[in-house]
């Protein structure tokens, strides 16, 4: 019950990172993607969404194989309460690495 659980949730993750990549597009950006949308339309003409967005899909999309692989590795590394612990832990990782790459297109 435990692994169907968990093989569940992987699973969705990737899929919804995967849907995030090919779903965000400059004609929904307005209303679906942070920051974006609060900025005023003078700041919206200087931002370069196209630039913005070829980058964020493009790391959504590959993203999604990060569930899945990291916790192949982690698997082979740990067991039990710890795996679990471990890979949860390590999906917040990418995002950090996003947020610092995000910061060059302000």
């Amino acid at each position: 019950m435990e692994s169907s659980i968990l093989i569940f949730t992987i699973m969705f993750m990737s899929l919804i990172y995967l849907l995030i990549g090919f779903g965000i597009n400059k004609d929904n950006a307005e209303y679906l993607l942070a920051g974006y949308n609060t900025m005023t339309p003078k700041q919206k003409e200087k931002f370069d969404i196209e630039r913005y967005l070829k980058f964020f899909n493009s790391f959504f999309k590959k993203l999604c194989l990060y569930p899945p692989v990291s916790f192949g590795f982690m698997y082979i590394l740990f067991e039990g309460e710890k795996l679990i612990l471990i890979w949860s832990f390590s999906q917040m990782l990418p995002f950090i690495w996003f947020m610092k790459k995000s910061l060059k297109f302000t």
